[in-house]
């Protein structure tokens, strides 16, 4: 603990200005209650007129605080009750309060005479005193201290005693209390702050991953506008360029966005007829969509990298010509997406390492298979669902299902 965490801060100084005054009451001592200076840190109780006029001089004053600053630092090192004759030859008890091992100050009570021969253990403080300060209008006073037996001052010091440990065990436990609250409050602000920094990496890598066109794609598509250049007199360059640029343009201006399924069918059929240039007849593909789901927005660059993956791993090692199909239809809330090509299929062991949907290697034959599962669970998570089902040599088949939220309504059907 801080030393600049005071006394008065820890406990309620009201509660311990009614502790001294009430124990001043019961048992008709004085009371002071000092910080770990020696400072007082309330108004003293119950003063007899002798210790007032001591301390109404500078150097009564002084020999006063300093008295009850080494009785406190005493009390703390044997941590109990020690009594102690001031340089006035009074008998008093410092109490010291001790929180979590720091001592924070203590409370003194007594201004007595003793009536038994047991005072002659009483330490006495270890200070010079000019005994000219004990003027004979401060003697005069001196008949009306208290006179007490030494095992009574000592019963009413291990009381106070009971009481300021009592006191510390719950300032101890409020300690505890504020220290969790504000751990619990450092950990929400950081558990906060992770998640904002994962949402805004997840941001990036769904940004990167819809703005990641296949290289193999624009590195083909490229070759074959050289060849078919050279071969005839570009009567399909023009087109295939034409297409190229808008896949192109479309894949960075919608990255990280929604789109409208319309749009993002438009998108995969610009990539459909750039393979139906290149490869002819071999490839040929039919779209059925729900009319009603044509406006609904989804994640862009979803359904043509699905499509992408159907001719590149389905159709293009297939000697014959295949079709890619587009299905889109609803089923109560959920929005159902297949894409079915009648290629060469998945083989058995590589299916089941794609049911985890779960790739470490950037180089994967079906990359675009991962990607579209991140995109679609970052925005949708466990609402989410991806189906792959395929057959070698009969196709593969694979379903989206996507919670449906009109956002235009703002509500679900």
């Amino acid at each position: 603990m801080d030393r600049d965490l005071k006394l008065n801060c820890l406990i309620d100084s009201k509660l311990l200005k009614d502790i001294q005054g009430n124990m001043a009451k019961i048992t008709n001592l004085a009371y002071n209650i000092i910080d770990f200076t020696g400072n007082p840190i309330n108004k003293y109780c119950n003063f007899s007129t002798f210790c007032k006029k001591m301390r109404s001089t500078p150097q009564g004053m002084k020999m006063c605080y300093s008295a009850n600053a080494h009785a406190g630092l005493e009390a703390a090192i044997r941590k109990e009750p020690y009594i102690f004759r001031c340089h006035a030859g009074l008998v008093d008890v410092a109490v010291p309060i001790i929180v979590n091992d720091n001592y924070l100050g203590a409370i003194l009570f007594g201004q007595v005479v003793m009536k038994d021969t047991k005072s002659s253990s009483i330490k006495e403080v270890d200070y010079s005193f000019n005994t000219e300060l004990i003027t004979d209008n401060i003697k005069k006073y001196y008949g009306e201290i208290i006179s007490m037996e030494y095992d009574k001052l000592m019963a009413i010091a291990n009381v106070v005693h009971l009481v300021v440990n009592q006191l510390v065990e719950k300032s101890q436990l409020l300690l505890i209390k504020d220290e969790l609250n504000f751990a619990n409050v450092k950990l929400a602000k950081e558990k906060e702050e992770m998640a904002k920094l994962e949402e805004t990496l997840k941001n990036y890598k769904v940004k990167i991953i819809q703005s990641n066109l296949n290289p193999n794609l624009l590195l083909n598509t490229l070759n074959s506008i050289s060849r078919l250049a050279i071969i005839e007199n570009a009567n399909r360059t023009e087109e295939i360029t034409y297409l190229l640029a808008t896949l192109i343009r479309y894949a960075y201006k919608n990255s990280g966005n929604k789109v409208t399924i319309q749009e993002e069918l438009e998108n995969a059929c610009v990539y459909l007829k750039i393979q139906t240039i290149i490869f002819g007849k071999k490839i040929k593909y039919k779209i059925d969509i729900d009319e009603n789901m044509k406006n609904l927005k989804i994640p862009s660059m979803v359904i043509q990298s699905l499509v992408e993956n159907a001719v590149i791993n389905g159709l293009y090692p297939k000697k014959e010509a295949g079709v890619v199909y587009i299905k889109g239809y609803f089923i109560k809330n959920t929005i159902i997406i297949e894409i079915r090509d009648n290629g060469v299929g998945i083989p058995e062991n590589k299916l089941y390492e794609l049911s985890n949907l779960k790739n470490d290697n950037e180089d994967c034959q079906w990359k675009q298979i991962y990607n579209v599962n991140e995109i679609m669970y970052s925005y949708y998570g466990r609402n989410y669902n991806m189906d792959i089902k395929s057959k070698v040599n009969r196709g593969t088949l694979i379903s989206l299902k996507i919670p449906f939220i009109d956002e235009n309504l703002d509500k679900k059907v």
